[in-house]
């Protein structure tokens, strides 16, 4: 189901360090202002962006620099609350208001997230709990503070999977659940039918999408992909139907399988390489590119990339 003025096209930032592990919001503006013309929206923090591992400092000075949108058009925003209890998701979602009526210098927080462009806050089911009715139970407890909320399952990080049925339960119940994200790797909610007409269904990068969004009967709305973050010309004109998944899709498929030990998170090191390679060309291997703890990307998978991208 697609809602009017929400984009189809969605990416977890990727996050730019200098030496040391401060944050470069100079080269952010730069990567974003490439990006913008071909995608809307933005997930943040999310994990391609470090948002588990930042810290709540530098994650909310993350979010205040896409709130604010200094040195590059304003996106669409998504902001994520993937905490492991359904206290500290709704903890989480009363801090971000809180930033968002003061960045807005609005007092209600629906009038504070529209003012900022903030489509919906995104939670994930609370970590280990594989009851059902359970699930409705926490999941409900968040939805139940009537602000726009996108569902994602995630069942690396949580360990559990959440049914079709509960979902579309929790929809028809809350209104205000108004999008999901799928990466169980699985496509359960899109495939079983019932959420089509309910939520707005993105799917990530679980390999060629383009049946699944643009075949004879699509099952997904639109897409939520770190890729986005080095390929979202690409992407734009996939969905414009003017170009292939596979004409990019090896090089992303490559970059994956080439992580070996991940400095922050397999899908984080991938881009991170790929937009490497991207800026500095033949020259990336040599020149440091930097992650949130202060260590650089492995020489080998830059060279690895670099390869991939000839």
């Amino acid at each position: 189901m697609k809602i009017p003025g929400f984009p189809v096209l969605w990416f977890p930032p990727l996050t730019f360090y200098k030496e040391g592990g401060e944050i470069d919001y100079d080269r952010m503006s730069v990567q974003l202002k490439k990006i913008r013309p071909f995608c809307k929206g933005v997930l943040v923090p999310g994990s391609t962006g470090d948002g588990w591992v930042l810290g709540r400092e530098k994650s909310e000075d993350l979010v205040r620099f896409f709130l604010k949108s200094e040195g590059f058009d304003r996106f669409d925003i998504m902001i994520g609350a993937l905490m492991p209890t359904a206290d500290e998701t709704l903890a989480s979602v009363r801090r971000w208001c809180g930033i968002l009526r003061e960045v807005s210098g609005k007092a209600a927080d629906k009038e504070a997230m529209e003012a900022l462009g903030v489509k919906a806050f995104v939670f994930c089911v609370p970590a280990g709990i594989e009851s059902p009715q359970r699930q409705k139970q926490e999941m409900g407890q968040i939805l139940k503070t009537g602000l726009p909320m996108a569902f994602y399952q995630l069942p690396l990080v949580t360990g559990v999977t959440v049914a079709p049925e509960v979902v579309a339960e929790l929809a028809g119940t809350y209104p205000n659940l108004i999008a999901a994200k799928d990466s169980g790797g699985k496509d359960e909610m899109a495939e079983s039918g019932i959420l089509k007409d309910r939520l707005m269904l993105l799917r990530g990068a679980e390999g060629d999408p383009t049946e699944m969004l643009l075949g004879s009967e699509p099952v997904y709305d639109g897409l939520l992909l770190s890729t986005v973050n080095c390929f979202a010309e690409k992407y734009c004109g996939m969905l414009e139907g003017k170009l292939e998944y596979r004409d990019f899709g090896a090089v992303i498929e490559g970059a994956f399988a080439a992580v070996q030990t991940p400095v922050s998170n397999a899908f984080s090191d991938a881009v991170r390489a790929i937009c490497h390679v991207q800026e500095y060309g033949d020259a990336a291997p040599e020149i440091p590119c930097y992650c949130y703890n202060g260590e650089t990307l492995p020489v080998d998978l830059i060279k690895k990339v670099r390869e991939l991208m000839k």
